[in-house]
């Protein structure tokens, strides 16, 4: 038993402040573990408007598409491709796509669904820092494989 009275008193505080950290713990751990899977929402979006627009929109605004061409002479050459462009908006991109602009024309919700709309413009309009692949992982210091 505690015999000095200031300790024994200090019990409850104590066992207040040891539960609060067990619930600022938890709370951390599941805001990483939330944080973790709206990445992986996040990437698997970005996967999906990719191929989409390789599917949906490839054929002209890939290189030497027509699109492309066609963006190339009005704005510039580094400004032709799509993909390789940082000032569009997801806004903007949806908005082309359904009313058309220049040479190219307007896409109803038939031929691109709202859903795969929303994902491509979301692709198109990634932030640079997803643009590229992380670099791939450095190799064991001691010279070991994964196999």
């Amino acid at each position: 038993m505690i015999a000095n009275p200031h300790i024994r008193s200090l019990a409850p505080y104590t066992s207040f402040a040891l539960l609060m950290a067990a619930f600022i713990f938890i709370g951390i751990g599941h805001s990483r573990a939330a944080q973790s899977k709206a990445a992986d929402d996040s990437l698997k979006k970005l996967d999906e408007g990719n191929k989409l627009f390789h599917a949906r929109c490839g054929y002209c605004h890939l290189a030497g598409g027509t699109g492309t061409i066609m963006l190339g002479r009005r704005l510039s050459n580094d400004r032709a491709l799509l993909e390789q462009r940082t000032d569009l908006t997801a806004d903007y991109v949806k908005k082309i796509t359904r009313v058309g602009i220049n040479g190219m024309p307007p896409h109803t919700r038939i031929e691109v669904p709202d859903s795969e709309l929303d994902l491509i413009a979301a692709y198109i309009a990634r932030p640079a820092s997803a643009r590229t692949p992380p670099p791939p992982p450095a190799p064991p210091a001691n010279g070991a494989t994964h196999e």
